[in-house]
């Protein structure tokens, strides 16, 4: 890592430290959490599920008239196996995360925020294509609101004329998502994990930013916004081939990842009525790599590996485009329903080819030559983050309260509504569409002990396709065994 950015770091976090010194002693300090305790097991054979969570939350706020530090801390929870302390001595099981850290200042119709800060764009609640200024965390795929989210080291500002409300971004850092390396239990699989020396290096500071618009009426809100940056995850660059000086004979393939620059040009809504409320979010992806030459030396064995004989950058571009509506309503008998629909196109795609004529076995990468074709790899870096699990989806969350809203009884449902080719193997090479039966179920029930302690009990149930195309690829059926019962006890002060 830079040793300048290192001290960067550092000194942003002292000047944090010194900005909090020097709010006025009679400022208001805040103070609020959760602790929480989770026990989730397998509905198959009862087992342990491990993955990390959030155990302990912190959020912190010293404020005075104008000027503001607010912070999030928090412990996040890892399982030890066995066989921990074979291969470590260290007790700790646990990892602190300042989440948020960062300074507001207010003037008049102005609100600045410098720091460590978690941004939320979009009109509908969740899966909104245009809400792209924060980074994901994939372990918390399946949680709501800014759960999910990760901070990065940014500079917001808010600017209220009248009914309009505008927000600009930026952010002198690229921010990626936190993916699961496959070392435990989280239920979604990448089919490639990179190493560090195969991401081919951003050129230059990574520059992100964007603006938003919003005009409230009487009606309800209209939106539009822009934000340029970097993609979350990463994309398959390009292939180079290197040998010994002139010999080739026992060459080394190397597969080169990279990070597209992605330009997203969104709309967004929300309308208000006596009987439901109906929002949507509208986002255009204009996506290019930008490596057009990928030469480097081997990251391979560079001393035998010395001669880059072929390089094939893919210079991918696509266009796709992205929406999510949703309906919030009150049905008969007190029950909330909040439905939403996704659904993902890629519009346009080009790219070089790779001169592949055989098949190619690399090490967490296999290449069929029937299969080598550059779009069947292509994934998009930004939007709707369940954009990996299918590219259409129908989401459904009925909840009640009762006794006074001690208790909250919920079923969330998300429904594959995808459809996929399968090609029948007969005399004449007829071609199907097969509709795709991934579902997730979840009944939860949260009952309040007291003002301060709530209790959760839930049964989260995945059916996955045994005859989808893709097999055991099919992402629901790799989530089958995440089934599981899930107890919580939380304690909020």
């Amino acid at each position: 890592m830079n040793k300048n950015f290192i001290y960067f770091n550092h000194g942003v976090f002292a000047f944090f430290i010194f900005m909090a010194g020097i709010l006025p002693n009679n400022s208001n300090l805040m103070l609020s959490g959760y602790v929480d305790y989770t026990y989730i097991s397998r509905l198959s054979d009862y087992s342990l599920i491990d993955i990390p969570y959030r155990m302990a939350s912190l959020n912190i706020e010293k404020q005075n008239d104008n000027m503001s530090l607010n912070g999030n801390f928090s412990i996040e929870y890892h399982l030890r196996d066995d066989a921990h302390f074979l291969g470590s001595s260290d007790p700790q099981d646990f990892i602190f995360d300042m989440r948020e850290l960062y300074i507001t200042y207010y003037r008049d119709q102005l609100e600045l925020r410098i720091g460590k800060q978690i941004h939320s764009w979009g009109s509908v609640d969740e899966n909104s294509p245009i809400d792209n200024p924060s980074s994901l965390d994939y372990y918390y795929l399946f949680f709501g609101g800014i759960e999910r989210k990760m901070a990065t080291l940014s500079m917001a500002i808010d600017y209220y004329l009248g009914d309009l409300k505008i927000n600009t971004v930026f952010s002198p850092l690229h921010a990626t998502n936190r993916i699961p390396l496959g070392d435990d239990d989280f239920p979604i699989e990448l089919p490639v994990y990179p190493q560090e020396s195969e991401i081919f290096p951003i050129p230059g500071l990574p520059y992100e930013g964007g603006i938003q618009g919003t005009y409230s009426t009487g009606l309800g809100d209209i939106s539009a916004s822009y934000f340029s940056g970097y993609d979350r995850t990463f994309n398959l660059s390009g292939v180079n081939v290197y040998g010994h000086g002139s010999d080739i004979s026992f060459p080394n393939v190397d597969i080169v990842y990279g990070y597209r620059k992605t330009d997203v040009f969104g709309l967004g809504g929300v309308f208000l009525s006596d009987w439901f409320i109906l929002r949507c979010d509208l986002g255009y992806f204009s996506t290019v790599d930008k490596n057009n030459s990928i030469e480097r030396p081997s990251s391979f064995n560079p001393v035998y590996y010395d001669s880059l004989h072929f390089t094939y950058p893919l210079m991918e571009k696509a266009e796709y485009f992205q929406s999510t509506f949703q309906l919030e309503t009150e049905l008969p008998f007190g029950i909330n329903l909040v439905a939403q629909y996704f659904s993902h196109d890629t519009l346009t795609y080009s790219s070089d080819s790779l001169p592949v004529d055989q098949e190619i076995n690399i090490p967490n990468l296999e290449i069929d030559p029937d299969e080598m074709k550059p779009s069947n790899f292509f994934t998009p870096g930004m939007g709707v983050p369940l954009a990996i699990l299918t590219d259409r989806a129908f989401f459904f969350t009925l909840d009640k309260s009762m006794f006074d809203e001690q208790l909250k009884l919920s079923f969330t449902s998300m429904i594959d509504a995808s459809s996929s080719e399968k090609k029948e193997v007969s005399s004449n090479q007829s071609t199907k569409r097969h509709s795709s039966g991934g579902l997730l179920m979840e009944l939860k029930m949260t009952y309040s002990l007291n003002q301060d302690l709530a209790g959760t009990i839930a049964l989260t149930k995945i059916n996955g396709d045994q005859s989808h195309p893709e097999g055991d690829n099919y992402p629901f059926n790799q989530m089958e065994d995440f089934s599981h019962l899930r107890f919580e006890l939380k304690y909020f002060f």
